[in-house]
């Protein structure tokens, strides 16, 4: 991990889809910012006098790692970001034509160019739904599009955030749908993607 000054501004962006925006699946519409995972982060750098961190929730619903390619420049670059912690998956892995090499080479190919502007990436890993969101078979694909990412990101030394085990084994409690398939962090799951997010970045602004 990088390290960086408390004395200077750090930017976070959080740079995913609607689990990044934080959506109610049984609305059909946005939750509030304050509900969400990088709402909740940036409550705790400021109540942990981090007066000099930025966090920023750059969230689009219904999106994949294509969207995340063509709008790196205007939603990372341009917003300063000296972190970057990438939410991409869930819209590419339901897909029937499904590809987890191309799933993997975007990926790659967003990681390098964090790496070619000095940005620190991380990544969550790709949440779990149910069977009934898009098949049993879209499903059973979780944890080996979940291991691939973490081998992908293990020789780059980028961190990778378990958004999937603890969440899949009580999802009553961490996705906030009751009438349709559940498939959207809770604020239970937001509030421990944060705590998670800011237990690793905390320590190396310094």
């Amino acid at each position: 991990m990088k390290t960086f000054s408390r004395n200077e501004p750090v930017t976070i962006v959080c740079y995913g889809d609607s689990n990044t925006k934080y959506y109610l699946g049984d609305l059909q519409q946005d939750g509030p910012e304050e509900d969400s995972y990088p709402g909740r982060l940036r409550k705790l750098f400021e109540c942990s006098g981090f007066e000099k961190v930025r966090v920023l929730n750059c969230g689009f619903p219904d999106t994949q790692t294509d969207f995340a390619l063509a709008n790196f420049q205007q939603q990372v670059v341009e917003n300063r970001a000296d972190v970057c912690i990438f939410g991409f998956g869930t819209n590419c892995i339901r897909q029937p034509e499904a590809d987890l090499e191309d799933y993997l080479d975007d990926m790659a190919r967003l990681f390098s160019l964090c790496k070619q502007r000095d940005i620190q990436p991380m990544s969550l890993m790709i949440p779990w739904y149910s069977a009934d969101y898009c098949g049993t078979e879209g499903q059973q694909r979780l944890p080996g599009w979940n291991s691939a990412l973490c081998e992908l990101c293990l020789p780059r030394q980028i961190p990778v955030l378990d958004t999937f085990s603890t969440f899949a084994a009580v999802p009553d409690l961490f996705f906030n749908e009751v009438a349709t398939p559940k498939r959207h962090y809770s604020t239970a799951a937001t509030q421990m993607i944060a705590e998670m997010a800011f237990a690793m970045l905390a320590p190396y602004i310094r």
